[in-house]
């Protein structure tokens, strides 16, 4: 995947995690570094390059040159997907010592971009998968609130694939855990009072939760997705749980675990559980699981009394719909921000759906999601007008299909959302050329 990621702020002394996100108010708000991460294909014993775009956005009167630095750093990401920079987390297999660029060190005038070039050398034994972090530091540190030193970077992920042959994927559930809903008798009387917060963690308690763990004990990354599924004691089919992770991609070496959860209240009786994770690559095995678990007949009279539908799946769109006023030869990119508030895990297929004439003008970079309960994903698209394009208006639509958590009783999970994007040309408009 690629994309650009914007400043983040990081304090204290160490680099522990890194968090994505745009700092409002600060000067270098403006800052924008792209891609996100990159795969570079290299042979045993020789050299590849690559580059990093970094560009100075700020412009007006506040603007100012902005000095970069750029060091290569090792990182690890743990069971549960947080990213840890710096030489105390440095993997047996860290890219870092093998990567140069130079120079390391330049200065952005205000709205200006430039190229980082940069090479990578593989050892001759090198086999499979490598990774190191580019960490852009800008500008000099600045004091925060408190006179703490505070210094604004962000992180570019390089992957190295060094390839020998073909490789199989080495992956295996190693765990799986079974999380009943639990119920106290004060939380009736808590509901009552609740906040919106305090009640979604109430209601998220109520619920069902499953988490598989994933071990790769192969040579090359694995982007795996998964689904747990309910049987009754004879194999029927009773709910189905999309897991959700909040890095798919695992790391050799690494493992991750997957979540789902579930607010549909199961009858009494014993049930089968069955993990299914397997890759986006094709013809790739998948990989399973069993476990079981019992419901009892007390459990399931309060799991059942205090069900509400009420916001189980609840998706928002931000914006809900888009109106382009773009000239030929223009690109854009946008997104679309996609929250579930609601207490089910949630998987989503994207796809574009054109009057025929000008798909080719649009690109969907996002063509799948999961969401955990309670949180936010996006949905990027591209649009490459030509430069010959007529005025008059274009018109496609971002088709959304989800499945969330539920009974396969109740029919419903599948269901599919519908995002218009609308494109003007003015016959008036001016041929914007690619330098």
């Amino acid at each position: 995947m690629k994309g650009k990621s914007h400043i983040c702020r990081l304090g204290g002394a160490g680099l522990i995690a890194l968090f994505f996100f745009i700092l409002q108010g600060v000067c270098f708000a403006g800052m924008a570094v792209s891609p996100l991460q990159q795969t570079v294909d290299v042979k045993p014993g020789k050299k590849a390059a690559f580059s990093i775009t970094v560009s100075n956005n700020i412009r007006g009167s506040k603007a100012r040159p902005c000095p970069i630095k750029v060091n290569v750093l090792d990182f690890q990401v743990s069971d549960t997907g947080q990213l840890l920079f710096g030489p105390e987390y440095k993997h047996p297999r860290s890219a870092a010592a093998w990567i140069k660029m130079e120079p390391n060190e330049i200065v952005l005038q205000p709205g200006e971009s430039r190229e980082m070039k940069a090479t990578v050398t593989a050892p001759m034994n090198a086999d499979g998968d490598y990774w190191a972090a580019a960490m852009i530091e800008l500008g000099e540190p600045q004091k925060g609130e408190k006179g703490v030193q505070v210094k604004l970077r962000t992180a570019s992920g390089i992957f190295i694939h060094v390839a020998r042959r073909n490789y199989a994927e080495r992956g295996n559930i190693t765990d799986v855990n079974v999380a009943m809903p639990e119920f106290d008798a004060n939380d009736n009387s808590i509901e009552k009072n609740a906040s919106e917060g305090e009640l979604y963690k109430l209601k998220e308690k109520q619920s069902l939760k499953i988490e598989a763990k994933l071990k790769n004990n192969g040579l090359i990354a694995i982007l795996a997705r998964g689904k747990a599924y309910v049987y009754s004691e004879d194999w029927r089919k009773i709910a189905t749980i999309p897991l959700h992770a909040s890095r798919r991609q695992v790391l050799p070496g690494d493992n991750r675990w997957f979540k789902g959860i579930m607010a549909e209240p199961l009858p009494a009786g014993n049930y089968k559980l069955r993990i299914f994770l397997a890759s986006d690559e094709k013809f790739k095995r998948k990989m399973t699981k069993d476990a079981e678990f019992t419901v009892s007949r007390d459990l399931a009279e309060v799991w059942a009394k205090n069900f509400t539908n009420d916001g189980t799946t609840k998706l928002k769109f931000q914006p809900q719909q888009f109106k382009l006023k773009l000239n030929p030869g223009r690109l854009t990119a946008e997104t679309i921000q996609v929250t579930n508030q609601g207490l089910n895990t949630v998987t989503a297929n994207c796809r574009i759906e054109g009057n025929g004439t000008s798909d080719d003008w649009i690109e969907l970079k996002t063509t799948d999601l999961t969401l955990a309960p309670n949180s936010q994903n996006s949905i990027t698209y591209k649009v490459k007008v030509p430069s010959d394009a007529k005025p008059g208006t274009y018109n496609w639509t971002i088709l959304v299909e989800t499945e969330h958590s539920g009974l396969e009783s109740q029919g419903q999970n599948v269901e599919q959302y519908k995002i218009p994007v609308f494109l003007v040309i003015d016959k008036n408009a001016r041929v914007i050329t690619d330098k």
